[in-house]
């Protein structure tokens, strides 16, 4: 079996994510120039790409606003959290409660208050302070130590839930200090936003496979990132990879067909793995594995290979590992990746992830990223795409366990 370990450059990985220092937020022009640019590099190595184009919703804030109005006045900087509805036209005025983690005692007294929770509020939470009764909530991000922008909210999102009955805001971490010490016991929240439809694409280059052409194996990663940085860690170092593997394997065809697909509008909720299995719904029974990027670059920290599939997959892809020698972490478990819309069709998938710092801040930029860490990602990932494609027999089931694909029909109703 021919392994391509020594055709990997960290370099041309790391020269790609440069060409990317820009924010390229879902269904705007910074990811559009994205997309161009990438089928720009595809023409350039000799492979004919496609893009399928497809539609999303998202959130625009029009207005967040939280005041405290007893024992003192003063309006804080705040972000809205979007799918979290409106408030009426006015606001809303009532209580203050700090709640901190948001314990049973303390949920116990939020009835008609609006709470302050510590950390961001996920679905979990939100379901306990709808049912406690808490007319709005508050929540911080940031730290002790920031200064200048970073004393900017995070710009939130509240996910996984169908109805969203009660509306909330983030602010700094020095500002809900500054609540607590001040002794803030009355408070006005105002949120309204706007459900907007934007377009996105998916860019799709396709190797078929010399004499297994009818199994296809798909290499992914999403290039769009966040509106808070230019995501080169999340994910440009991701896209990068696929792109080094689309060069070597379009230079060695395997026996089975590789497609490469570059994900647009990951960060909006899997929109461009979404809408790719839609698209290909007829030829979804002929995929055997999807091996997905996200998180990639970093020189500090470790890798690991989540796999959402039978738990002998997982054994397979580790004693891969073993004999490359190269040291990996397995976790045989749902990912919160484009991995996850494959596993949820059915389809076997993986995703690889290298720790890292900065992830969805404006800290994300090429800076932080080394040649190093991406050639070896890279041949990681060559090494188990080759072993697959060149198999004889593919070596494992298509199958996805009943518990993975139950709580993954629960993510994506959500």
């Amino acid at each position: 079996m021919r392994m391509g370990l020594g055709k990997i450059s960290g370099k041309r990985q790391y020269q790609f994510v440069e060409k990317f220092n820009y924010i390229r937020e879902a269904g705007t022009e910074g990811e559009k120039r994205a997309s161009d640019e990438i089928l720009k590099y595809l023409r350039e190595i000799g492979l004919i790409a496609v893009t399928e184009e497809f539609e999303f919703s998202a959130y625009e804030i029009t207005e967040a606003r939280l005041k405290v109005t007893q024992p003192y006045e003063k309006e804080y900087r705040v972000t809205g959290y979007k799918r979290c509805g409106n408030t009426p036209e006015n606001g809303i005025e009532a209580p203050f409660l700090y709640i901190e983690n948001g314990d049973e005692i303390s949920l116990s007294y939020a009835k008609g208050k609006i709470v302050m929770v510590n950390g961001l509020v996920k679905k979990e939470i939100y379901q306990k302070l709808v049912s406690h009764g808490a007319v709005g909530f508050i929540t911080m991000s940031g730290t002790p130590i920031d200064e200048g922008e970073d004393l900017e909210p995070a710009d939130p999102s509240l996910r996984g839930v169908k109805e969203s009955p009660v509306q909330g805001v983030n602010l700094h971490y020095k500002d809900a200090v500054e609540l607590v010490e001040r002794g803030a016991s009355r408070v006005s929240l105002k949120l309204q936003q706007k459900q907007v439809t934007r377009s996105s694409r998916n860019i799709i280059a396709r190797i078929k496979g010399l004499d297994k052409e009818e199994e296809i194996l798909t290499l992914s990663a999403h290039y769009d990132s966040v509106p808070q940085g230019p995501g080169a860690y999340d994910n440009m170092s991701g896209a990068a990879i696929i792109m080094e593997l689309a060069r070597y394997f379009a230079e060695n065809p395997s026996r089975r067909t590789l497609e490469f697909i570059w994900f647009g509008a990951e960060e909006a909720g899997l929109c461009g793995s979404q809408a790719y299995v839609k698209a290909h719904e007829s030829e979804l029974p002929r995929h055997r594995f999807n091996m997905n990027v996200d998180l990639a670059g970093q020189l500090i920290g470790g890798t690991v290979i989540g796999v959402t599939a039978e738990a002998p997959v997982c054994q397979m892809l580790a004693y891969m590992m073993h004999e490359a020698g190269m040291g990996v972490s397995f976790k045989n478990d749902v990912w919160g990746s484009d991995s996850n819309t494959f596993a949820w069709r059915g389809i076997p998938a993986m995703t690889l992830n290298r720790d890292g710092f900065g992830m969805h801040t404006r800290y994300d930029t090429i800076e932080l990223i080394s040649p190093c860490s991406l050639k070896r990602s890279a041949d990681i990932l060559l090494y188990i795409a080759e072993s697959l494609a060149e198999a004889k027999v593919f070596p494992f089931r298509r199958e996805v366990p009943e518990d993975m694909k139950n709580r993954l029909e629960i993510y994506f109703e959500e």
